[in-house]
C-alpha cells in the first residue's frame, strides 16, 4: 500500500526559474514583482524554506500570475 499526502500536490506552483522562464521575464524582475507588491505573498507565491534558514524560497503560482501579467498595468 502506499503512503499518500495528506494535500494532493498542485502543479501550479512551480520554483523561480521555472516562473521566470515560463513568464519570459528575469528571476530579480520577478522578485521585484513581488517587492513592489505586484504578487502577493500568500496569493500568487509562498515561502516554502526550511524551518531555520536564512534565505527564503519561494514557489509560484503560475495561473495566477499569469493573470496578473495578461491584466496590465493600472491606468490611475
Amino acid at each position: 500500500m502506499q503512503k499518500t499526502l495528506g494535500r494532493p500536490l498542485s502543479t501550479d506552483w512551480v520554483s523561480t526559474s521555472t516562473a521566470a522562464y515560463e513568464l519570459g521575464i528575469s528571476r530579480s524582475h520577478l522578485l521585484n514583482l513581488k517587492s513592489d507588491g505586484t504578487f502577493k505573498l500568500g496569493r500568487h507565491c509562498r515561502d516554502v524554506r526550511r524551518t531555520n534558514a536564512m534565505r527564503a524560497t519561494y514557489k509560484w503560482n503560475l495561473p495566477l500570475l499569469q493573470k496578473v501579467l495578461d491584466k496590465g498595468p493600472e491606468i490611475r
